[in-house]
C-alpha cells in the first residue's frame, strides 16, 4: 500500500488516522468484503446476521452524515436553486446582445439588429423547450 500511495511519516512510521483515511479513499470496498467473506466458515458466507446489516447501515449513515458536514453532498434543491440564478443572469446578458452590438456598431439597421435580437431569442426559446426535443 506504501507503494500506491499510503501517506508514511519522515520517521517511516504511518499515521493511524491519515493512513485509516487514505485506505477509505483507495481500497475497493468490495474487495474487503469479499477478503471478509472469504474467512468466514463455508457454512456462513451467505449469511449476514440482522445486528451486522443494522451495523452496516448506522456506518453508511454516519459516513453520508459526515460527507453532508464536509460539504462534499449538497441538497439537490440548492443545486437547483443556484443553476436557475446562473440561467437567468445568462438570459438576460443574452437578451442585452442586440442594444450592444447596436452601440458597437452604429452602422447596422434596425432590421439587421431585430433579425440578430429575434435568432437569440428562437435560440433561447428552443433552449427552453422539452428536454428530449
Amino acid at each position: 500500500m506504501i507503494k500506491d500511495g499510503l501517506p508514511v511519516e519522515v520517521n517511516g512510521k504511518i499515521d493511524v488516522a491519515r493512513g485509516k483515511l487514505w485506505v477509505q479513499e483507495n481500497i475497493d470496498q468490495r474487495r474487503s468484503v469479499a477478503q471478509r467473506q472469504a474467512e468466514l466458515p463455508l457454512g456462513s458466507r451467505n449469511k449476514e446476521s440482522h445486528r451486522d446489516r443494522l451495523l452496516r447501515e448506522q456506518a453508511d449513515n454516519a459516513a453520508l452524515k459526515n460527507q453532508i458536514l464536509r460539504r462534499e453532498y449538497v441538497k439537490a434543491s440548492e443545486v437547483e436553486a443556484r443553476w436557475a440564478d446562473v440561467l437567468r443572469r445568462l438570459r438576460s446578458k443574452i437578451l442585452a446582445v442586440p442594444s450592444r452590438v447596436r452601440q458597437a456598431c452604429p452602422n447596422l439597421s434596425a432590421q439587421d439588429v431585430a433579425a440578430i435580437d429575434s435568432e437569440l431569442r428562437a435560440a433561447l426559446e428552443e433552449m427552453a423547450g422539452p428536454a428530449d426535443a
